[in-house]
């Protein structure tokens, strides 16, 4: 069994196409008050990385396109295109071609386990093949308010596909993982980007979770959390377990 391939902070990989749909309006102010607003961090952290997606949507060229990122706006939010591209855009474009690149060469089942805010909007936009399991990963508050706005605005999630929700805070997340029809005995591809975790112990607790349960040749990429890279941990690593 094993493991772990790459954690990349970020870099730039050959486009893949992503779903085209409508672009949704700016619509997230209750959520924003609702959950705490700005004294929580982490709601605050999820919050601006879709502001970024929304801003990058807006460009004449953007690395790629969130139709639903608008929902979780404030209409009082100003957007600034004169900005530089944000390095989580950079790492976003690189994470979604590098998913989607490797995605398409598995053949039958295709498992995904993204670890996220819970404000990720991928299995609403990217463009996945037939017979994808996607499994969710992130605070069950936020996903649920979350969920509620992209249903608001008619994201949808592909019908070749299934889509499974995993609350963070789940008392043993493998076990959650195998009900829900997780297979060991098949690739899986886990992606980390904005998942809240708070210390090194949390992030040593996820990379258990994903060596137990993906088998040879399976992929994990992402985007390490800033809180972690504060502490001196090399951003482009590579774990391996024999």
């Amino acid at each position: 069994m094993t493991s772990v391939e790459r954690l990349v902070r970020f870099g730039v990989a050959p486009a893949l196409p992503v779903r085209p749909a409508k672009l949704m309006g700016a619509c997230g102010v209750r959520m924003r008050a609702k959950l705490g607003g700005e004294s929580d961090p982490f709601l605050q952290s999820a919050l601006d990385a879709a502001s970024l997606r929304f801003r990058e949507t807006l460009q004449p060229e953007p690395l790629f396109v969130d139709p639903y990122a608008g929902c979780f706006v404030s209409t009082d939010d100003e957007v600034d295109m004169k900005k530089q591209t944000h390095h989580y855009c950079l790492a976003t474009k690189y994470i979604d071609d590098k998913l989607l690149h490797t995605i398409n060469r598995i053949d039958g089942l295709k498992q995904v386990v993204l670890l996220t805010d819970g404000v990720d909007t991928r299995p609403y936009r990217l463009n996945w093949p037939r017979s994808t399991l996607i499994f969710d990963i992130s605070p069950d508050e936020l996903y649920k308010e979350a969920a509620e706005k992209l249903e608001g605005v008619g994201a949808k999630i592909s019908r070749s596909c299934l889509f499974y929700h995993i609350p963070l805070a789940s008392s043993n997340l493998q076990q959650a993982l195998h009900t829900k029809g997780f297979n060991g005995s098949r690739p899986s591809i886990w992606v980390i980007q904005g998942l809240p975790l708070i210390n090194l112990a949390s992030f040593e607790d996820i990379l258990f979770v994903v060596s137990s349960m993906a088998m040879k040749g399976s992929l994990f990429l992402g985007e390490l959390p800033r809180l972690l890279a504060e502490t001196g941990i090399r951003r482009d690593v590579r774990f391996l377990r024999g």
